[in-house]
């Protein structure tokens, strides 16, 4: 009994030493998690921006990461989500310097509504968090969130009321001054606006392309010209105006008037 008792004695004190120096290397491992992130690089894709941040994750402690989790989620002003992106690493060995790079990719049409922040500066509230598994023991879990400011690409759209200068008998010459600001710091708008010009029964009276070079943070002011069948001309009609560019498309229409 006495050898017994002893035995467990010295079992328990091994326990706790052996719990205490898992703790005591769990500890100073964590510690010794570092992860860098360095600048996102911005980069378009066909119809995608791409958010690539370079980041390399430090393990100098004793014991492996497993599934670190990087996710980034992207909401608007009422909380609903715009998108959302993960990046999964199975295995980050002990003294090794892991990188990686996560990949946030938006494309405006994929979201819902998205026209409205064609012509609307807003805020969109970014949360990232970063999950793990420390030595298959520890759970971790870290979340932070910013605030990215969005510059609409097509802010305070203007479109003018049209004029109109006979040409000959068939024909006149339809000005129509267009203006708006590239607020975006991520879109170069590069592409066309389509002009159709419609008359009361909806048939296309005149049509006019143009194309439009408005680099981030510039202003797009200019009178265009559409040549006007008026022997189809009615008293009022519709201008229908399109925007296309890879990013997005946008239509509008407005009224308008013979005097």
């Amino acid at each position: 009994m006495r050898y017994a008792l002893r035995a467990l004695k010295w079992a328990t004190i091994i326990l706790w030493l052996f719990l205490f120096s898992l703790v005591v290397t769990l500890v100073y491992s964590v510690l010794n998690i570092r992860i860098e992130v360095g600048d996102p690089q911005l980069i378009m894709e066909n119809e995608r921006i791409v958010w690539a941040m370079p980041a390399v994750i430090g393990n100098a402690g004793f014991y492996g990461i497993y599934n670190l989790n990087i996710t980034t989620l992207v909401a608007d002003t009422d909380g609903g989500v715009l998108l959302k992106n993960s990046t999964l690493v199975p295995l980050v060995q002990k003294g090794e310097l892991y990188p990686l790079w996560h990949n946030v990719s938006l494309n405006l049409r994929e979201i819902p509504d998205y026209q409205v922040y064609l012509l609307h500066d807003t805020n969109f509230t970014v949360k990232y968090s970063v999950s793990l598994n420390f030595a298959r023991i520890i759970p971790c879990t870290l979340s932070l969130s910013s605030i990215m400011p969005w510059g609409a690409p097509l802010y305070n759209l203007s479109i003018s009321d049209p004029t109109f200068q006979p040409i000959n008998a068939t024909h006149c010459m339809m000005f129509l001054n267009v203006s708006f600001e590239n607020h975006s710091p991520y879109i170069d708008l590069n592409g066309t606006l389509n002009i159709e010009v419609l008359n009361e029964n909806g048939e296309i009276i005149g049509i006019g392309e143009e194309i439009i070079n408005v680099p981030s943070h510039q202003i797009y002011d200019e009178t265009l010209n559409i040549l006007v069948n008026t022997s189809k001309a009615t008293y009022s009609g519709t201008i229908k105006l399109t925007f296309e560019t890879s990013m997005f498309s946008y239509e509008t229409e407005v009224p308008y008037e013979f005097g």
